[in-house]
């Protein structure tokens, strides 16, 4: 064992005897030193931007409605008169967009005006701590102070429009000196930007410069032991070859080793002192590093085993990874461009038909005639295509919520999620219908003012919609095209106004916070939400012939977790993303039990006879549980890549798999009642027969990028939208076992092989 480690040795003492090695070291040095002349400073957030306000036409109508001796009409009588005629003009019909700039650009300066405070009177129980500790303090306050109080007063004014800031900000600096006028975050949001950057700096510099670099430099060593002379006396020592070249192996990674844990340590030391973000995922990634700089160097080593060469080493390691980029770019080439928008994504039972959609929105009707799905539900020419339509989807993920079923009115609802309106085909949600009658061509296209999380029907037909900034109910004919109002292409509202969204809860009724979801019963007609941890359930009341929603019971769940709700008889499924599931009485919001179930579950429903409940996760997990007995339902006939779930009107269960195959099973015996089952296409044959396959046998170095991601992830799935709390988004699982295993498995391999060759050959 001396002999072995004595060699491990000699190679630690070769590596600190290199030039390269200092210099490599001053270089970091020097590095650590620039960085540590980063910090933050205290700051206050003063100034209003786009993202502060929840609903820019919201708060232009708040303005228009408001009374003129209300806190916001103060407000309003404020601006310069051709903005005030802007807003008693103001229409949600698009037209009107531009008043929002002008709006943010008056409300800045009405935040930088001395009186502000005292000309907007906000009654005193309205104000924050913060603020009301700010006007105790008089005129005795300077004017960034006198900014910050100015904003807190415009947010009790305005607490449905304006998004609270939060009172500890600090802005980045560079040896003292701010390095940006007007940009403040928190230390959640300065933990996030550090974190992503790191990420990016670990892939580029450390994963890529730093694994070429110590290849490069270490290419000689393996060579140089086999050298006439060096490797006769090795080998006239009584000592095991195979051992022999493992310890000259790893003793050549301690080059890699010192530089590797100087940097990261380093700047681990740095940013925990100077940000006060002691990054968990940066000491982590140095294992990570390393492991993916062993995988690279076996590669190495076993060429100079075998030919004794350093440049052919390194050219050796290049093919190698040049192979496994090919291959893993190919994967996921056809995943981004067929694959991934191929998959079944929702099904949709309509009475003696099935209706299914693909992860890219295309939804599709089975055809029993020729055995495959058609599509339908058209866009028409308004559709993107090719590379446009590949990258709305990368941002937004399933374009839909729903489709949905109105059995009474036989049509489905589905309504698109609000795109950026600076993105290609972007611009707000609407709601649009579809019939069998005409092929279930599309049609409507009512305009949605707030970003919705939830549709459903109420028990009398009334289209519903909910989101964090409230529940809304359609009013007049959804079937009728309204015409959207567009400059130069974008989607910025609608001309007609022949149906439209309402407010369905009282006037008082404050936004709710996130993370949200919502359901309905559909025995009662309750809504219930889902709000930051507390649930809140709304009953339907007549108000001059129209429903109104008002606040019933509430239970606070003691959580912060994200979640999905349905609801089965009289229970009511609370399905938190870290896979605690809550049962509570639907009536009363009483609890009932806790199980356990997948974690960051994507679809919940309650079977229509009230018995099943089920829950699909993002992972493609299902569970299913039975009310009547209290038990979960064995799912083993199921288990696999799942991808989308349905509860037809005989409360049977159907599952969609493989691309665009849908079960429908007996529940609770999971017998076979209906295959619906397509011929694949010719890419799907050729990714699931062929690139697959070579795919899941090769080494998987680019994917360890993976693991270092979710180092600095706190959850395992990312949001494709970048919100993990919505958890019906589409969002991605980091896998970090596949990569680590199939890497781990060839370096096994490639060592043991070349441990096989230095024992039979005769150097």
């Amino acid at each position: 064992m001396r002999a072995y480690l004595a060699v491990i040795k000699d190679s630690f003492r070769e590596a600190f005897s290199s030039k390269i090695l200092w210099v490599l070291i001053m270089m970091i040095a020097l590095f650590l030193v620039l960085l540590s002349g980063l910090s933050v400073a205290p700051a206050e957030r003063t100034g209003l931007d786009f993202p502060d306000v929840f609903d820019w036409p919201e708060l232009a109508t708040r303005l228009r409605d408001a009374e003129a001796d209300s806190p916001v009409g103060k407000l309003r009588g404020r601006f310069p008169s051709d903005l005030q005629a802007d807003l008693r003009g103001f229409k949600l019909d698009g037209e009107n967009r531009r008043v929002f700039r002008d709006l943010r650009r008056q409300l800045n300066e009405q935040l930088d005006a001395d009186d502000f405070a005292t000309a907007v009177v906000v009654p005193e129980d309205n104000l924050s701590d913060e603020a009301r500790e700010l006007v105790g303090r008089g005129e005795n306050i300077d004017p960034k102070t006198r900014q910050r109080l100015n904003r807190l007063v415009l947010e009790a004014a305005l607490p449905n429009d304006i998004r609270p800031s939060p009172g500890e900000v600090m802005t980045p600096t560079y040896i003292g000196f701010e390095i940006f006028d007007d940009l403040t975050l928190d230390q959640e949001q300065l933990t996030q930007v550090i974190n992503t950057a790191l990420q990016v700096f670990i892939f580029f510099f450390v994963s890529v410069m730093g694994t070429l670099i110590a290849i490069v430099v270490t290419a000689p060593i393996v060579p140089r032991m086999f050298e006439p002379g060096a490797i006769d006396l090795l080998l006239s020592k009584p000592v095991s070859r195979s051992l022999l070249f493992l310890s000259k192996f790893f003793g050549g990674c301690a080059f890699t080793i010192v530089n590797a844990a100087f940097l990261i340590g380093g700047m681990w030391l740095i940013i925990g002192i100077r940000f006060d973000v002691w990054s968990n995922g940066l000491l982590l990634s140095l294992p990570v590093y390393l492991f993916l700089f062993v995988l690279y160097y076996s590669v190495s080593a076993a060429t100079g085993v075998v030919f004794r060469g350093p440049i052919i080493s390194v050219v050796m390691v290049g093919l190698f990874w040049f192979v496994c980029f090919v291959v893993g770019t190919a994967k996921d080439t056809a995943e981004q461009f067929e694959i991934n928008g191929s998959r079944i994504h929702t099904i949709v039972p309509v009475d003696d038909a099935l209706l299914a959609s693909n992860s890219a929105g295309d939804l599709q009707i089975w055809s029993t005639e020729s055995g495959t799905w058609e599509r339908v539900f058209d866009p028409g020419p308004n559709q993107l295509g090719g590379v446009a339509a590949m990258a709305i989807r990368a941002q937004q993920g399933f374009p839909f919520l729903g489709p949905i079923y109105d059995k009474r009115k036989q049509r489905i609802i589905a309504i698109t999620k609000p795109t950026p309106v600076f993105m290609p085909g972007g611009g707000p949600s609407r709601m649009f219908i579809g019939r069998p009658d005409d092929n279930w061509s599309r049609r409507g296209g009512a305009m949605l003012r707030m970003s919705p999380r939830s549709i459903f029907l109420s028990p009398d037909g009334e289209i519903l919609a909910a989101g964090p900034a409230g529940l809304q109910r359609f009013t007049g004919d959804a079937e009728t095209p309204q015409r959207p109002f567009r400059v130069f292409g974008l989607d910025l509202g609608s001309r007609s106004d022949a149906g439209r969204f309402v407010e369905a809860t009282p006037d008082e009724m404050p936004r709710w916070k996130s993370p949200f979801t919502a359901t309905i019963d559909q025995d009662r007609g309750h809504v219930v939400i889902y709000s930051d941890g507390t649930l809140s359930l709304l009953t339907p009341e007549k108000n001059d012939e129209q429903v109104i929603y008002t606040p019933g019971a509430n239970r606070d769940l003691d959580t912060d977790e994200a979640a999905l709700m349905a609801v089965a008889g009289n229970t009511l499924l609370v399905a938190l993303s870290n896979g605690d599931y809550r049962l509570l009485d639907a009536t009363t919001l009483e609890p009932k039990t806790t199980l356990e179930g997948p974690e960051k579950p994507r679809w919940a429903a309650g079977s229509p006879d009230g018995r099943f409940l089920a829950v699909l996760s993002h992972t493609s997990s299902a569970w299913i549980f039975d009310v009547s007995n209290g038990e979960p339902v064995s799912n083993g006939a199921i288990s696999g890549d799942i991808h989308a779930m349905a509860f037809t009107d005989s409360s049977s269960l159907l599952v969609g798999d493989l691309f665009m195959r849908a079960t429908e099973y007996k529940l609770p015996d999971f017998s076979v009642e209906a295959s619906y089952d397509p011929p694949l296409s010719t890419l799907q044959n050729v990714y699931r027969y062929a690139l697959l396959p070579i795919y899941t046998v090769f080494p998987k170095p680019g994917e360890l990028n993976n693991v270092i991601t979710r180092l600095f992830q706190e959850d395992s799935t990312v949001a494709m939208s970048g919100n993990n709390d919505d958890l019906q988004a589409d969002q991605v699982e980091i896998d970090i076992q596949t990569p680590l295993v199939s890497n781990a498995i060839f370096l096994v391999i490639v060592l043991a092989l070349t441990c096989l060759y230095v024992s039979r050959k005769d150097f």
